[in-house]
């Protein structure tokens, strides 16, 4: 049920996203004189109205049908992946999932969808069509001529947004990226604390462990939850109020170094001693001094934090791939 309420949410919050971006975001305030490449003036040659509608009602919509319409005719496989992926990550802690979901919903509201979305509707108009012959009977067989032909002239409007939008990038994949530009520091921040408090709290929980084969007890692991939360509160509320957004400041560089040097330490003790880690992962400890380092190019690079942040999601990406593709298929056409 948890899985298929997500499958329901993404159909949901796709389009809502992309109305979002039309209203609020790059789209705003875009005309089609500006908007489209074969304009020869300033002047727009279609009428308010029209404008409103191709920019503010169709273009969203072109971009949000391929998510949702694979969302709605695959849910159950969708729904599927999600429930191998978890049985994947069943040992691994939550806050080692929350560090790399939280990274790939950045990367996908970002970067995927706002620069992948215009090539997918075009692909996406074909698959409409062989929806649309099924639900009008047409379930077998069906002749690739009677797909490609509907399809073109179904994509013809998603081709030309597609060939617009890419042609303005300086209208609009330019905003986008200076918004991430601009708050990527607070997206990067949470994620930062997040991944020292999970190397600070994974030391303590080693602790813990030491303790428990001495007095013969068992680990409390809501104990370990409950470190790792307070840190994480902690170090954001310092990221916030000290530091000022500023990944570089001092006091994040000392939590880094203590991070760093506790989640080394971690290792080599689990090492030497043969003691299995709980999640069975070195994910979030491998990653904290991968975001320092990133701290420090990002005095003089702005793009890598972009990378570290990208790179942790594609790890996410690449275990939903594998999930999808052994999850149960469903048959949509025979």
């Amino acid at each position: 049920m948890v899985n298929r309420l997500i499958v329901l949410i993404q159909i949901i919050a796709f389009p809502v996203y992309f109305y979002l971006w039309a209203f609020f975001g790059p789209m705003k305030d875009m005309t089609l004189a500006k908007f489209f490449f074969w304009r020869t003036s300033d002047v727009s040659p279609f009428s308010p109205q029209a404008e409103m509608v191709i920019l503010k009602i169709i273009a969203p919509l072109i971009f949000a049908l391929p998510f949702t319409l694979g969302s709605i005719v695959r849910a159950t496989r969708i729904a599927d992946s999600y429930t191998l992926m978890w049985r994947a990550l069943g040992k691994v802690r939550i806050d080692t999932k929350l560090f790399y979901l939280v990274n790939a919903i950045f990367s996908l509201f970002f970067f995927i969808l706002p620069f992948g979305s215009p090539i997918l509707a075009i692909f996406g108009s074909f698959f409409a069509v062989k929806l649309i012959m099924y639900a009008f009977g047409w379930k077998k067989n069906i002749p690739a001529i009677f797909i490609v032909i509907p399809g073109l002239f179904l994509s013809a409007i998603p081709i030309m947004v597609t060939i617009a939008f890419y042609s303005e990038y300086s209208a609009v994949i330019v905003p986008i990226w200076q918004f991430w530009a601009k708050y990527s520091p607070i997206f990067y921040g949470i994620v930062l604390t997040l991944a020292c408090a999970m190397a600070i709290g994974n030391f303590f929980i080693l602790m813990q462990e030491g303790a428990a084969q001495v007095s013969r007890t068992e680990v409390n692991e809501r104990v370990g939850i409950l470190v790792k939360a307070f840190l994480f509160a902690t170090f954001m509320l310092l990221y916030w109020l000290v530091s000022k957004w500023d990944a570089s400041h001092l006091s994040m560089f000392i939590i880094n170094i203590i991070a760093v040097v506790l989640s080394t330490l971690e290792t080599l003790i689990r090492w030497r001693k043969g003691l299995r880690r709980e999640d069975n992962t070195n994910g979030g400890a491998l990653m904290v001094p991968i975001f320092i380092a990133a701290n420090f190019f990002a005095r003089y690079w702005n793009g890598a934090i972009t990378i570290v942040v990208s790179i942790s999601a594609l790890l996410f990406f690449v275990l939903f791939i594998l999930a999808y593709y052994y999850a149960t298929d469903e048959t949509l056409f025979e």
